[in-house]
């Protein structure tokens, strides 16, 4: 028997670019590896989400304490989280502890997540590998890991992929802490995964690098059983499908809605169970009547990227889809009564220009019908095509990974200053706000999806009005600031 106590811990991290939605979701990734390593005898294992829970670094720190592990993993949910990550990292070895690290970051910046203090790194995958370090008790020989010897980098071979994903373990839900609050403006939530992958090469995304170019897939089925389990729990209202891309099959997506309408008339799981996803326009556009059945299975949001308007900034990012696909994947959103989330990207196209990259905030503000429309800038997350790139032209201007979180310009263009690239985000939003149409569209949306008692939530209409509020007096103060001079640079972002 290697290890014996075993303490998975999501961290509290805090960034305004990921907060605004007030959400705290399930940490799948924590509770697939807690599925398999329960099952090792000897070993006890508990997940601590400080997240969900809104606990601070002291009382992480005394949660550990009593628990005691001799081995502590952490996962990094988004690149931002690392230095907050590492603080609880620093606490676990100076426990004693064993401190794993896992997620997209780790995997992707491995020799700098060593540097920072982690004992070993999961690259890639995670359940099979953290259940043979347990069992082992050392990294050495074990596929998927890498660690420092002496100070020497050691990097064992990839773990091949688990190839049936319907194999995989459902999620350990029970080890979930008691007191956390999963959900997103007082939507009770969970999260479930159906497919890990995709097998577009968008030049900013780590997905694809991440599964080496693959896209794999539950049967529906297996998903079925899953939905069924999640919706036992009657607090649950919402489930988030957290696949990069659930629409690659679209067979498999027709099937799944069909078996949701059977599963509600039959009372499988609650019939007001309301689920959200993410997906690609271009292949919205080419199947309308699958995304209508989407709509009547309760399928009632989703989140896109457009990420530019002109097919050379497209192209440019390896976008793979036409601003006219788009549109038609808009309009079948729209037609099956989906809310759209659509976020475009200031600097995607490195040649742009201030006009360029207004144009496109005035096309995105006016043009697209889009409910909630959202800007961020070009940020090159490690590992990616673009990270390269921007890096062999020595237009990344950090590595202070803390400010990877879209909103703060790590990056400069060819044309584009870090100042203007941020003047030019918050114009967008500025414009969205006040020239976004379709406003009454979403109010009908949401009642004829939720019903008006979600609408008049007392708790929710609190949330998300100080969420709006919170969020405008930032974009006011970026946009017009407190002096003459900063109004001037506003309104004359040329003059840089």
């Amino acid at each position: 028997m290697g290890y014996s106590r075993i303490l998975l811990v999501k961290n509290n991290y805090k960034t305004l670019g990921y907060d605004f939605y007030d959400a705290a979701f399930p940490s799948l990734a924590l509770e697939y590896i807690a599925a398999y390593v329960e099952e090792i005898s000897g070993v006890t294992i508990q997940i601590l989400d400080a997240k969900a829970e809104d606990l601070s670094l002291k009382q992480v720190k005394n949660r550990i304490q009593n628990f005691n592990p001799d081995l502590v993993g952490l996962t990094v949910p988004v690149t931002s989280a690392i230095v907050s990550v590492m603080k609880v990292a620093k606490i676990a070895k100076n426990l004693g502890a064993t401190v794993v690290l896992g997620g997209w970051h780790p995997t992707l910046a491995v020799e700098d997540t060593l540097d920072k203090g982690a004992d070993i790194v999961v690259r890639g995958e995670g359940e099979l590998t953290f259940k043979e370090l347990i069992e082992k008790g050392t990294p050495v020989g074990i596929n998927g890991l890498s660690y420092r010897d002496n100070g020497t980098y050691i990097h064992n071979p990839d773990r091949e992929f688990i190839k049936n994903l319907d194999d995989l373990k459902f999620p350990a839900r029970h080890l979930r802490s008691k007191n956390g609050n999963y959900g997103v403006f007082h939507l009770n939530m969970d999260s479930i995964e159906t497919s890990r992958g995709c097998m577009n090469r968008c030049k900013f995304c780590s997905t694809h690098i991440v599964y080496r170019g693959k896209w794999r897939y539950r049967s529906v089925p297996s998903i079925m059983e899953e939905l069924i389990e999640i919706g036992k729990n009657k607090k649950v209202t919402d489930v988030f499908f957290i696949d990069d891309n659930i629409l690659v099959d679209m067979k498999r997506v027709k099937k799944l809605s069909i078996e949701i309408i059977k599963a509600k008339s039959k009372k499988l799981f609650p019939e007001k169970l309301r689920f959200f996803f993410q997906g690609r326009l271009d292949l919205m556009a080419k199947y309308p009547h699958i995304i209508k059945l989407m709509g009547q299975a309760g399928f009632w949001l989703v989140l896109v990227g457009i990420e530019a308007v002109t097919e050379k900034a497209l192209k440019s990012i390896n976008k793979g889809a036409t601003l006219d696909q788009m549109r038609a994947g808009i309009k079948a959103l729209h037609d099956a009564g989906i809310i759209i989330l659509g976020n475009t990207i200031i600097g995607a196209n490195l040649d742009a220009t201030v006009q360029d990259e207004l144009y496109t905030i005035r096309y995105v503000a006016e043009n697209l019908d889009l409910d909630f429309a959202s800007f961020t800038i070009l940020t090159p997350f490690p590992g990616t095509i673009l990270c390269k790139e921007m890096e062999e032209q020595n237009l990344v201007l950090t590595k202070d990974y803390s400010k990877y979180n879209w909103l703060n310009p790590v990056i400069r263009t060819n044309k584009l200053s870090p100042t203007t690239l941020k003047r030019l985000l918050f114009r967008g939003f500025y414009a969205v706000n006040y020239y976004g149409r379709g406003k009454f569209g979403i109010l009908k949306r949401a009642i004829r999806s939720r019903g008006i008692t979600f609408i008049l939530n007392l708790n929710r209409i609190l949330t998300g009005w100080n969420a709006y509020q919170t969020w405008k007096n930032v974009v006011k103060l970026e946009i017009f600031g407190t002096t003459r001079a900063q109004q001037t640079l506003y309104n004359n972002p040329i003059l840089d």
